[in-house]
């Protein structure tokens, strides 16, 4: 049987993050704004949590300093970009919030980060 993905656990984590008030206010669907909101603040935590582990992994020597480097710069050059664009959105009140661009962006950090990471055997 092939593990699990470790790159899909934040992916879920943030589809999770989305769906839980849905769960709790009794399956009453929440205002587009809020599915946004939420979908944005989990995007932006599954990214950070990506860098939070390349940094880790970096201080624990399982990393070398060019694939922590390969992590900041996805991060610093292509994500907070993308990222900032969204958040003035729903400052602004636009539609669009979460692309689906900044969550494929989000999903890239994390894999590159697991990529790293060997897998038992």
């Amino acid at each position: 049987m092939k593990p699990f993905p470790k790159f899909l656990v934040p992916v879920l984590l943030a589809l999770f993050a989305v769906a839980m008030p849905m769960i709790e206010s009794g399956c009453a669907a929440p205002s587009g704004r809020v599915v946004q909101v939420q979908t944005l603040k989990a995007v932006g935590h599954t990214a950070e949590s990506a860098v939070a582990l390349s940094a880790q992994l970096y201080r624990d020597h399982r990393i070398t300093a060019d694939q922590a480097r390969a992590v900041n710069t996805l991060y610093d050059v292509k994500f907070q970009p993308a990222f900032r664009v969204a958040v003035n959105a729903v400052q602004m009140n636009l539609d669009s919030v979460a692309s689906p661009e900044l969550v494929d962006l989000a999903a890239q950090l994390s894999a590159l980060v697991n990529s790293y990471i060997p897998t038992p055997h």
